[in-house]
């Protein structure tokens, strides 16, 4: 169900929705004077996204039988430039955003719109018009600002704001940093963790008691997930780690071992594959 609140504002009307506001004068003026008034009072000159927006824009709107209209922050500098939104250059123009034969650009200087809001079957579309013309306006004020998303990014939509959580951050206003679980107890020693806690980046490190060797790596990370990063540290008693060392030292020995035994058996048997060779090959003999 959509909640819609207007209320009177000095000369100005405004419509509330959960997103940003929409403002319509009930005074005329031309575009750049509209588009000042809505920057003095409020964010800008509307701004329109999608044709979603375009139409729920117009049922707020109150219904007008004939001109003037609504200017909106459409516009162009010359006639051959593409049609610009204020503020946030974008160029959206839908496939049924223009009312029939429009725009015409009929007096070749018509660089403005304004939107239709009656009840024919042009309810809605837009009309290009000459910027010194005198219409309504409609402006917005923007609902994002600086504490709207703790840790995000505010985008603002015709009935609500969605935050876009910076890594490690949820919520719907990305209010909460991502935890992690507890780590689990270790077979030995226990982890102490930064700070105290196991937030996101949060690091703990694996302290072993004596008699005990910590194998590399020695601490765990809160990551973005949720979860620790890996591998795990270990505590290892002393002589189990030595065993290890020597083990691994006696098994890289003796593969080195078995490398040059098995080249020293390849280079024998080439040696002896040749000597045959060079026995059988006929010698040159000089006759006087």
């Amino acid at each position: 169900m959509k909640l819609t609140l207007i209320v009177l504002l000095g000369s100005s009307l405004a419509a509330t929705t959960l997103g940003w506001k929409y403002h319509y004068t009930d005074t005329t003026m031309n575009w750049t004077q509209a588009r000042q008034y809505c920057k003095t009072h409020y964010t800008d000159m509307v701004v329109i996204q999608s044709q979603e927006e375009n139409d729920y824009l117009v049922s707020l709107l109150p219904n007008r039988s004939g001109s003037p209209y609504y200017w909106i922050g459409i516009t162009k500098n010359h006639m051959n430039e593409t049609w610009t939104w204020v503020g946030n250059n974008s160029t959206w123009v839908g496939n049924e955003s223009w009312a029939e034969n429009e725009p015409n650009n009929n007096h070749s200087t018509e660089f403005c719109v304004e939107i239709y809001v009656n009840t024919n079957k042009n309810r809605g579309k837009w009309n290009d018009e000459k910027c010194s013309n005198q219409k309504y306006v409609v402006c917005y004020e923007a609902q994002c600002n600086a504490t709207s998303c703790g840790r995000g990014t505010c985008k603002e939509t015709t009935e609500n704001i969605t935050c876009h959580c910076e890594l490690g951050f949820k919520g719907h206003r990305c209010q909460t940093v991502v935890e992690c679980p507890h780590p689990p107890q270790p077979a030995y020693g226990h982890f102490n963790c930064s700070g105290g806690n196991q937030t996101f980046n949060s690091t703990c490190e694996l302290t072993c008691p004596p008699g005990f060797l910590l194998t590399s790596p020695t601490s765990i990370t809160c990551e973005a997930t949720g979860s620790w990063s890996g591998p795990r540290p270990i505590c290892t008693i002393y002589k189990q780690a030595l065993l290890a060392v020597a083990g691994c030292g006696a098994f890289s020995g003796f593969c080195c071992i078995c490398f040059c035994w098995m080249k020293h058996r390849k280079r024998k048997k080439l040696t002896q594959v040749r000597q045959p060779e060079e026995e059988t090959s006929p010698s040159s003999e000089v006759h006087g």
